[in-house]
């Protein structure tokens, strides 16, 4: 039978912390057993928390319709199932659209936070700080986010849970800090931002989305597919640069995450590229030679494991 009471961590939030305490100063750890906190469940063992695990009656189950927020400032949580059975693995290739007001996201999954988008438009934006919100929007749309930008700061936002149809307070006041790097607005909206999440394994399977609303009007929609296995393309071996002979051999096996908006199913510009249909070991830096592009044998420039250039390759003079 479950317990409420009061309990301390030794992190900002529970998905990240450690062990439980019984008291603020954390001097004496609270005893094993299962922990829960919104709509997270974590196992303590011989004082040390386990891994997060699916809480079925509060996850929001993958590949469900466009999930939108809109309103006054404030931390929204999606906490994500993405599937515990030997098909559920791949990549989670998550659409979010931040509309013109900014907003943060990030995502974290088993331990690790991701928050990588590329656009069609505007390619890489990522923030310059590991763990940090990515900051999105337009730059002309900041009028009322004056307390961060654009030199950053820190502020309390309020934490709303998703519940299947609406986010709901928690009670919580989570301190963000905003940092100038963490800043990646652009002159118009960016639109549509794609994030890959690797998911090489059947667990663990949940995933946690955070959207920050740091001004006084927000609105943004974000869907969230369940895994797939990326789609592959034929590839030379990396070169230092763009002169490759149209004959060179294409060896290689490297898979794709669509980002380019043409309806195909070639590679294209500000694509993320990785070596494995995961989507967990982008490809190095260089160019690279193949022929699943729209004009075959095109030499891709890959720059943190994202296409920034496509050009021809060259024949022999």
């Amino acid at each position: 039978m479950a317990i409420n009471a009061t309990y301390y961590i030794d992190a900002a939030t529970f998905d990240v912390a450690t062990s439980v305490y019984l008291d603020i100063n954390l001097e004496y750890v609270a005893p094993d057993g299962f922990y829960k906190f919104g709509t997270i469940t974590r196992q303590q063992s011989s004082g040390i928390l386990l891994t997060v695990e699916d809480c079925a009656t509060c996850s929001t189950p993958c590949g469900g319709a466009v999930i939108s927020g809109s309103g006054g400032t404030g931390l929204n949580v999606i906490n994500v199932n993405a599937g515990s059975t030997l098909l559920d693995v791949g990549a989670v290739i998550i659409t979010f659209n931040p509309f013109s007001i900014p907003d943060g996201i990030r995502v974290t999954y088993d331990g690790v936070v991701y928050n990588k988008v590329s656009n069609s438009t505007y390619g890489v934006l990522q923030s310059t700080n590991y763990g940090n919100f990515t900051m999105l929007g337009s730059t002309g749309a900041v009028g009322s986010c004056s307390t961060w930008y654009p030199s950053g700061g820190t502020n309390n936002y309020q934490e709303k849970v998703y519940n299947g149809t609406s986010f709901v307070a928690t009670g919580n006041f989570i301190p963000v800090t905003i940092d100038t790097g963490d800043i990646q607005l652009t002159p118009t909206s960016p639109s549509n931002v794609i994030m890959v999440i690797p998911k090489p394994n059947t667990t663990p399977n949940l995933l946690k989305i955070e959207i920050l609303g740091p001004c006084s009007t927000t609105g943004w929609n974000i869907t969230i597919p369940c895994p797939v296995l990326l789609s592959s393309f034929a590839s030379s071996n990396v070169f230092p640069s763009s002169v490759i002979l149209c004959g060179e051999s294409m060896p290689n096996t490297f898979y794709f995450a669509k980002v380019h908006t043409a309806v195909d199913s070639y590679v294209g510009l500000y694509d993320y590229v990785f070596t494995d249909a995961n989507g967990e070991f982008p490809l190095a830096d260089g160019y690279y030679m193949t022929s699943n592009v729209a004009v075959p044998n095109q030499v891709l420039q890959v720059s943190n494991g994202v296409v920034v250039s496509i050009v021809g390759c060259s024949t022999p003079s």
